[in-house]
């Protein structure tokens, strides 16, 4: 299991529970129910200032071995299997729901919003939007060589992440400026991966602390959010992924049946992300709009717990010989897969 880098399963685990809680969060806040505006603004802007610079820097540690596999070619194919044929599906899927669910939710949506994926991702799907075009990026431009493009490299990505301090950049090229640092301090993750796994324990204490003092700093002292354009952003983010990290790797080394769950949830992190939107959207028309409940806590509570458990299940059903047309929500059939046509 240490061989396959497990705490990047609880590292997942994590995050996707950060992920599944923000957006649930959101939606309640969003359709009105009664809570506290400022904790809920406090919490949303805390978890947004890493958790998905998180998922960027985890998707970079698999980068370099997967290149070494598949080829620069063969690389971007896998991807298009496993990252655009899911966007494709999920978009139309949750887009198509949306539409017809509009009359029970605080977003109205459109078949024209739905149908413009190609250029204009939607809800949570930017992430997948932008993931590959990460990956194409960096598979045609990546050198393993030193050298001065490696030295430089580095540089050039602090530059384009300030640059948008400055310049009003066009998506993706905005989202692309903001990310990429992240998936390339991942595939650098050699240089400290070692030192976390053999200080865990005081990694997790000084994560903790630059974390928790740079996240007062940055939301109480100086009162910004997530969103805000500050140069306190990028360390803010990164001691918030060496936390998530750090408690990872603390996970792994001491692996008991009452945290194993949080590892499978980081190796089913993908159904999970493309389903939890409309299993959470769900749980909240039934409990408001029929079951006539507006309790926050039960609503946070029921519904971050179904957008987690049925992706799971949905998943996990999908894995059975019986139910195989159901791996299609998944991956790709082979007759549509650019994998299986280029071995």
């Amino acid at each position: 299991m240490q061989n396959r880098d497990y705490w990047v399963d609880y590292a997942k685990g994590i995050g996707i529970l950060l992920v599944v809680y923000g957006h649930v969060s959101r939606g309640a806040y969003n359709a009105g129910l009664s809570m506290d505006a400022d904790l809920y603004k406090l919490i949303d802007s805390i978890i947004y200032s890493f958790h998905m610079p998180l998922f960027f820097l985890l998707s970079g540690i698999f980068f370099v071995p997967s290149l070494n596999k598949y080829g620069r070619r063969g690389l971007i194919f896998e991807k298009a299997d496993s990252v655009v044929y899911p966007y494709v599906v999920w978009s139309l899927l949750q887009g198509f729901c949306e539409v017809f669910l509009s009359r029970f939710t605080t977003a109205k949506t459109s078949m024209d919003e739905v149908l413009s994926l190609l250029w204009q991702p939607r809800a949570q799907f930017w992430f997948l939007y932008v993931l590959f075009l990460v990956f194409v990026i960096m598979a045609l431009l990546y050198r393993d060589r030193q050298g001065i493009a490696a030295t430089l490299a580095p540089i050039a990505l602090v530059a384009a992440w300030v640059s948008r301090f400055y310049v009003q950049l066009p998506f993706p090229i905005d989202f692309l400026a903001t990310y990429l640092i992240y998936f390339y301090i991942g595939t650098q993750i050699k240089i400290w991966k070692s030192w976390i796994s053999e200080h865990t324990l005081p990694s997790c204490v000084i994560s903790g602390l630059s974390f928790s003092v740079l996240a007062w700093i940055f939301h109480v002292r100086l009162g910004l959010v997530f969103s805000d354009k500050s140069m306190l952003a990028l360390p803010l983010g990164l001691s918030g992924i060496g936390l998530v990290c750090s408690v990872a790797s603390l996970m792994a080394k001491n692996a008991s049946n009452g945290i194993k769950w949080i590892a499978v949830l980081g190796a089913c992190s993908m159904p999970i992300f493309l389903m939890h939107i409309l299993a959470g959207s769900g749980v909240r028309i039934i409990l408001s709009k029929f079951l006539h409940i507006e309790n926050a806590p039960i609503h946070l509570i029921i519904g971050t717990s179904i957008g987690i458990l049925l992706p799971l299940g949905v998943y996990q059903l999908s894995q059975q010989a019986s139910m195989r047309n159901l791996s299609y929500l998944f991956s790709p059939p082979p007759f549509l897969s650019l994998k299986r046509r280029a071995e």
